[in-house]
């Protein structure tokens, strides 16, 4: 009695049991229809598998990644570099004789000679473009040169086209007597840079302000930024007075609405 019974508990659980680990046999057609695959696709489902499949090494955390944080950008305000312009060098040399300016005019072109009005003799030429001042005694006056060098070559171009004439005419005495020179800086106000005390300002005469940077070099000053040197006989003297009077000028900046 007791060992049917046993039986049939073998034959309901454990029978039962062990028919369900069973492998289960592969469908004779699925593998027909793998082995017609090509490699490709198979390893490419095996590679999609595998990386679909839970990471067991994640321990279910996720990785955050930690950005940057952007800085500001300000922009820079840079000052244009300023840097005085030689505008015009005006220069006398003596011709060594006595000149018949009325003959001059008639004889040489781009001349202008009014006695009545002015008693000088007026020459210009265009390369370099200079305008000569001539007077009786021979002494000349060139204006217009943009360089201390091409000031010189004027004025020997002016002593070789009276040479021309016939008159004993020499190069002598050539000296730079004024140089002006010019640029463009930042809004100034004026009636503040007039508290130096080199400085004089008339605004009911003249709009602009007049300071003597060194001895001989005066410059003029407007409030829109302009300045005008004057004085220097040098191109280093020019460079020389505007550097010294930069700091004054930055001081009186006149700060301008966005």
């Amino acid at each position: 009695m007791a060992e049917s019974v046993l039986e049939w508990y073998f034959d309901k659980f454990i029978a039962n049991d062990s028919s369900k680990t069973e492998e289960v046999k592969a469908d004779p057609a699925e593998e027909l229809f793998l082995s017609l695959l090509p490699d490709e696709l198979l390893t490419l489902e095996e590679d999609t598998e595998s990386s679909t499949g839970p990471d067991i090494h994640s321990q279910n955390s996720i990785a955050v990644v930690e950005l940057p944080i952007p800085t500001p950008v300000l922009p820079v305000i840079q000052e244009p570099e300023t840097i005085p312009q030689i505008q015009n060098v005006i220069s006398t040399v003596k011709l060594g004789c006595c000149l018949d300016l009325q003959s001059i005019a008639c004889k040489v072109w781009n001349v202008e000679y009014k006695p009545k009005a002015y008693k000088s003799l007026v020459m210009r030429i265009r390369e370099p473009r200079s305008t000569a001042i001539i007077y009786k005694s021979g002494s000349v006056v060139c204006t217009g040169a943009k360089s201390v060098e091409d000031s010189r070559r004027a004025a020997r171009r002016f002593a070789r086209i009276v040479q021309k004439l016939g008159l004993p005419v020499c190069f002598l005495k050539f000296k730079i007597q004024n140089m002006v020179a010019s640029c463009k800086t930042f809004p100034i106000s004026l009636e503040l840079l007039s508290c130096h005390q080199r400085c004089s300002y008339e605004p009911e005469l003249f709009s602009g302000l007049h300071y003597k940077v060194t001895p001989g070099i005066t410059a003029t000053i407007f409030s829109s930024g302009k300045i005008i040197l004057l004085g220097a006989k040098k191109e280093a003297e020019v460079y020389e007075a505007f550097d010294a009077m930069y700091p004054v000028l930055r001081c009186c900046r006149r700060l301008t609405k966005p």
